[in-house]
């Protein structure tokens, strides 16, 4: 994320009381020109050296991304499955820590490609007939808008959850399914099966996302967000059982956990969006306890004005151009459309079916 940084107090006051001790030689009387000159050198060359040094931590700094900021920002093609993982890794070269782990770990690069294109394609999706549809990413990342709450808690819900099915499907080394312990009813149900692991993949999410790191306070609120992607995700966990038993009997159960599709955890997140709580930057924000069950997005600057983008926009109907289309009308259009019609089974034996391709009259809704 590029948040503007200053030099702080403590770098001033090193550069002051370092050329006030060099200056300090001014009033006296140095009768030897050259040890004068060599004095005034090192005084300058000393000023120099740690205005540098200063200048290029507080430029890099400035500079530093996130992953989700590279994760929505960077100029993105697919790479071919075939080449290396460090060259699959190579879309996170700014950012140190992700991409040592995407080289190291065995099948990571690949998941992480994944969590970009889920993250995404969700978000289009889901903002589709939003006033902000999900684009110009970039310029959300230099500020925490609302905008900025949602993509980082849709990103980090996004990798915990390929993390987790791909422990369970054997996609991730040195990850396996998960352990649900006991039953609390053996004689009825038993844990077995290949459940997502959700224990794993929370601990690897936070690690992958430096979510323990400290950091300012436009940071530790993208840290708050970034957990309530997580809570999302765990509270997204249900229980899975099939029977066992003779004769199509259900004399056993075994079950497993797993998690629901990922559309109903963006859709939820999609509501924390709508009911984000805009903080003052100088107000401490308390760290969300595990027993808080609804925990709202936070964010600090006030969103722009997405009207513009709205032009020529379609809406779901006219209730949603009502509020997309910025009080600036809307017109309809009668659209042909294809779909699906008078299926019936081909071979019953097969279980194929066929179908055709029907038009029908749509009515499309664009804003003017």
């Amino acid at each position: 994320m590029k948040i503007a940084s200053t030099v702080n107090v403590t770098s001033f006051i090193v550069i002051l009381f370092v050329y006030c001790l060099l200056n300090s030689n001014t009033d006296a009387e140095v009768n030897n020109s050259v040890f004068d000159s060599s004095i005034t050198t090192l005084k300058n060359l000393t000023f120099y050296f740690i205005y540098l040094f200063i200048f290029r931590t507080t430029t890099k700094t400035s500079r530093r991304k996130s992953f989700v900021a590279v994760l929505f920002s960077s100029n993105f093609t697919a790479y071919n499955a075939t080449r290396n993982r460090k060259g699959l890794c190579r879309w996170l070269k700014h950012l140190k820590h992700q991409a040592r782990l995407c080289i190291k770990r065995n099948d990571l690069a690949e998941l992480l490609l994944e969590t970009k294109r889920l993250a995404i394609s969700t978000c289009k999706y889901q903002f589709q007939y939003e006033q902000w549809p999900c684009s110009n990413a970039k310029r959300f990342f230099k500020k925490v808008y609302r905008e900025t709450a949602f993509m980082y808690s849709l990103s980090t819900s996004a990798f915990m959850y390929l993390v987790a099915r791909a422990c369970a499907e054997g996609k991730l080394a040195n990850c396996k399914c998960a352990n649900h312990g006991k039953s609390d009813n053996s004689s009825k149900w038993q844990w077995g099966g290949c459940g997502d692991n959700t224990k794993f993949a929370k601990t690897f999410t936070k690690k992958f996302f430096q979510l323990k790191k400290k950091g300012d306070k436009p940071r530790s609120i993208l840290k708050y967000n970034s957990e309530i992607g997580i809570q999302i995700v765990l509270e997204s966990e249900e229980k899975r059982c099939k029977c066992h038993g003779l004769s199509g009997s259900c004399t056993m159960k075994i079950c497993w956990k797993r998690l629901r599709p990922f559309e109903i955890i963006a859709k939820e997140l999609k509501n924390r969006y709508h009911s984000a709580i805009q903080v003052d930057s100088d107000n401490n924000v308390r760290i969300p306890q595990k027993e808080d069950a609804n925990r709202n997005l936070l964010y600090l600057e006030n969103s722009p004005n997405f009207c513009p983008l709205t032009v020529g926009r379609r809406c779901k109907n006219a209730d949603n151009c009502a509020t997309l289309c910025c009080s600036r009308g809307f017109s309809t259009d009668i659209e042909k459309v294809k779909e699906t019609c008078n299926c019936r089974w081909r071979n019953e034996s097969l279980y194929e079916i066929s179908c055709q391709q029907c038009e029908k009259d749509e009515t499309v809704f664009k804003c003017q």
